[in-house]
């Protein structure tokens, strides 16, 4: 009885190993993939464009409200009690405004982006998946998600994955 099941599991254990040697794994790192594809650097550079340009903006609110802050201090000996009022309760008004301006703009930079990921990763996945099609690859894991801790060199497809959705990409934006 007992021949027989270490001759089964001998039997298992050689078909299973036969099975996994014909697979054939690939891994894509899509965090790199889209940083460092073109579509990816694109929209890294457009975001840090409108970030610039909200930090201007930003920042010229900022002066006029430091300048309205000032003027209100060495105004405040000379302004009726009424008028003083009346400018701090404008500046207040303004720095309230401020506050929102820059949680507006905060929400706004990060829908974008959440907006540039999403459409570009999905566009990698659909690259990621022709190229398994082609390829003839069994099973494509993503590396982080799958919580691959190594891979060798060779199943890692994120160079050709990369270059494949630039070609794409390039063709249809330039």
């Amino acid at each position: 009885m007992r021949k027989i099941a270490v001759i089964s599991f001998m039997f298992i254990f050689a078909l299973t190993s036969m099975a996994f040697a014909e697979l054939k794994v690939g891994v894509v790192d899509m965090q790199k993939a889209l940083d460092e594809c073109d579509a990816g650097k694109a929209a890294a550079k457009k975001m840090e464009k409108e970030y610039k340009e909200m930090q201007q903006k930003i920042q010229k609110r900022r002066d006029k409200l430091q300048n309205m802050q000032t003027e209100l201090n060495s105004q405040s000996g000379v302004l009726s009690e009424q008028a003083k009022q009346n400018k701090m309760a404008e500046y207040q008004k303004k720095l309230k405004d401020l506050k929102r301006m820059i949680e507006d703009s905060n929400s706004e930079l990060k829908r974008q982006e959440r907006s540039y990921v999403n459409r570009i990763a999905e566009e990698l996945t659909k690259v990621v998946s022709e190229l398994g099609k082609e390829l003839k690859y069994d099973i494509i894991m993503e590396k982080q998600e799958a919580g691959v801790v190594h891979n060798s060199e060779t199943v890692d497809i994120t160079p050709i994955v990369i270059e494949r959705y630039n070609k794409e990409w390039n063709a249809e934006n330039n």
